[in-house]
Protein backbone atom coordinates (compact mmCIF):
# COMPACT_ATOMS: atom_id res chain seq x y z
CA UNK A 1 0.00 0.00 0.00
CA UNK A 2 3.32 2.60 0.94
CA UNK A 3 3.50 2.50 -2.84
CA UNK A 4 -0.27 2.57 -4.31
CA UNK A 5 -1.18 6.55 -4.42
CA UNK A 6 -4.70 5.89 -4.97
CA UNK A 7 -5.29 2.25 -5.27
CA UNK A 8 -7.77 -0.49 -6.44
CA UNK A 9 -7.30 -3.76 -4.94
CA UNK A 10 -9.07 -6.94 -6.36
CA UNK A 11 -9.06 -10.28 -4.73
CA UNK A 12 -9.02 -13.57 -6.94
CA UNK A 13 -8.65 -11.21 -9.54
CA UNK A 14 -9.11 -13.20 -13.27
CA UNK A 15 -5.92 -11.35 -14.87
CA UNK A 16 -5.06 -11.06 -17.50
CA UNK A 17 -7.84 -12.82 -18.69
CA UNK A 18 -10.97 -14.73 -17.35
CA UNK A 19 -8.79 -18.10 -18.00
CA UNK A 20 -6.03 -17.37 -15.25
CA UNK A 21 -6.43 -16.18 -11.64
CA UNK A 22 -4.11 -13.92 -9.63
CA UNK A 23 -4.35 -14.29 -5.83
CA UNK A 24 -4.29 -9.80 -5.53
CA UNK A 25 -4.29 -7.42 -8.60
CA UNK A 26 -3.73 -3.83 -7.51
CA UNK A 27 -4.27 -0.95 -10.05
CA UNK A 28 -2.82 2.45 -9.37
CA UNK A 29 -4.17 6.11 -9.44
CA UNK A 30 -7.94 4.89 -9.23
CA UNK A 31 -7.66 2.09 -11.87
CA UNK A 32 -5.47 4.00 -14.26
CA UNK A 33 -1.70 3.48 -13.45
CA UNK A 34 0.42 0.69 -12.99
CA UNK A 35 -0.61 -2.74 -11.98
CA UNK A 36 1.02 -4.99 -9.40
CA UNK A 37 0.10 -8.88 -8.89
CA UNK A 38 1.10 -10.78 -5.80
CA UNK A 39 0.34 -14.32 -5.70
CA UNK A 40 0.16 -16.14 -2.15
CA UNK A 41 2.20 -19.26 -1.56
CA UNK A 42 2.40 -21.47 1.54
CA UNK A 43 6.37 -22.26 1.95
CA UNK A 44 9.47 -21.59 -0.15
CA UNK A 45 8.56 -24.53 -2.60
CA UNK A 46 5.45 -23.46 -3.75
CA UNK A 47 6.87 -20.23 -4.37
CA UNK A 48 9.44 -21.05 -6.19
CA UNK A 49 7.34 -23.29 -8.00
CA UNK A 50 4.94 -19.95 -8.92
CA UNK A 51 7.98 -17.87 -9.76
CA UNK A 52 8.28 -18.21 -13.69
CA UNK A 53 4.27 -18.04 -13.38
CA UNK A 54 4.50 -14.43 -11.55
CA UNK A 55 7.30 -13.15 -14.14
CA UNK A 56 5.25 -14.18 -17.13
CA UNK A 57 2.22 -12.15 -15.83
CA UNK A 58 1.46 -8.42 -17.85
CA UNK A 59 2.45 -6.17 -14.94
CA UNK A 60 4.73 -3.11 -14.27
CA UNK A 61 5.62 -5.42 -10.04
CA UNK A 62 5.29 -8.59 -9.21
CA UNK A 63 5.65 -10.27 -6.07
CA UNK A 64 5.23 -13.62 -4.25
CA UNK A 65 4.00 -13.49 -0.71
CA UNK A 66 5.27 -16.52 0.88
CA UNK A 67 3.16 -17.47 4.26
CA UNK A 68 4.56 -19.28 7.71
CA UNK A 69 7.26 -18.47 10.04
CA UNK A 70 9.94 -19.47 8.24
CA UNK A 71 12.91 -17.61 6.75
CA UNK A 72 12.42 -18.30 3.41
CA UNK A 73 14.67 -16.79 0.45
CA UNK A 74 14.21 -17.88 -3.29
CA UNK A 75 18.25 -17.68 -5.25
CA UNK A 76 18.55 -13.43 -5.77
CA UNK A 77 19.12 -14.21 -9.38
CA UNK A 78 16.00 -15.94 -10.06
CA UNK A 79 14.09 -13.19 -9.20
CA UNK A 80 14.76 -10.62 -12.25
CA UNK A 81 13.13 -11.01 -16.26
CA UNK A 82 15.35 -12.49 -18.36
CA UNK A 83 15.83 -8.99 -20.04
CA UNK A 84 17.14 -7.56 -16.88
CA UNK A 85 14.50 -5.28 -16.50
CA UNK A 86 12.08 -5.69 -13.63
CA UNK A 87 12.62 -8.15 -10.61
CA UNK A 88 9.83 -9.92 -8.10
CA UNK A 89 9.46 -8.90 -5.04
CA UNK A 90 9.55 -11.28 -2.27
CA UNK A 91 6.83 -10.54 0.82
CA UNK A 92 7.25 -12.65 4.29
CA UNK A 93 3.33 -13.10 5.87
CA UNK A 94 4.22 -14.06 9.51
CA UNK A 95 1.19 -14.98 12.00
CA UNK A 96 2.15 -12.93 15.95
CA UNK A 97 1.28 -15.00 19.08
CA UNK A 98 -2.25 -13.16 18.95
CA UNK A 99 -2.90 -14.48 15.44
CA UNK A 100 -2.53 -11.37 13.80
CA UNK A 101 -0.96 -11.60 10.29
CA UNK A 102 2.23 -9.08 9.54
CA UNK A 103 3.86 -8.63 5.94
CA UNK A 104 7.45 -7.94 5.93
CA UNK A 105 9.14 -6.96 2.33
CA UNK A 106 12.10 -9.12 2.08
CA UNK A 107 13.02 -7.74 -1.23
CA UNK A 108 12.11 -5.17 -3.08
CA UNK A 109 10.43 -5.42 -6.57
CA UNK A 110 11.72 -3.63 -9.30
CA UNK A 111 9.74 -2.38 -12.33
CA UNK A 112 8.97 -4.88 -15.02
CA UNK A 113 8.74 -3.50 -18.68
CA UNK A 114 5.33 -3.73 -19.52
CA UNK A 115 3.69 -3.71 -23.28
CA UNK A 116 1.44 -0.24 -23.57
CA UNK A 117 -1.37 -2.83 -24.45
CA UNK A 118 -1.57 -3.61 -20.96
CA UNK A 119 -3.24 0.01 -20.49
CA UNK A 120 -6.14 -1.14 -22.74
CA UNK A 121 -6.78 -4.55 -20.75
CA UNK A 122 -6.61 -2.61 -16.89
CA UNK A 123 -9.28 -0.90 -18.79
CA UNK A 124 -11.44 -3.36 -19.87
CA UNK A 125 -11.13 -5.22 -16.90
CA UNK A 126 -12.08 -2.38 -14.31
CA UNK A 127 -14.82 -1.48 -16.60
CA UNK A 128 -16.32 -5.31 -16.14
CA UNK A 129 -15.00 -5.64 -12.12
CA UNK A 130 -15.41 -4.45 -9.09
CA UNK A 131 -12.96 -3.57 -6.51
CA UNK A 132 -12.87 -5.33 -3.17
CA UNK A 133 -10.97 -2.11 -2.07
CA UNK A 134 -10.87 0.81 -3.65
CA UNK A 135 -9.50 4.20 -2.25
CA UNK A 136 -11.41 7.34 -3.34
CA UNK A 137 -8.87 10.53 -4.31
Amino acid sequence: MQRLIVPKIFFEAPWPDSGNRVDLLAVDRAGTGEIHVVEVKFGAAEAAEALERVKAMPAHYKYIAVMGNGRYRLNEKTLYAIDGFGRVGLIRIIEDNAGNLNAELVVAPERFRADPVVFKSIDRFTSKHRADIEIRP
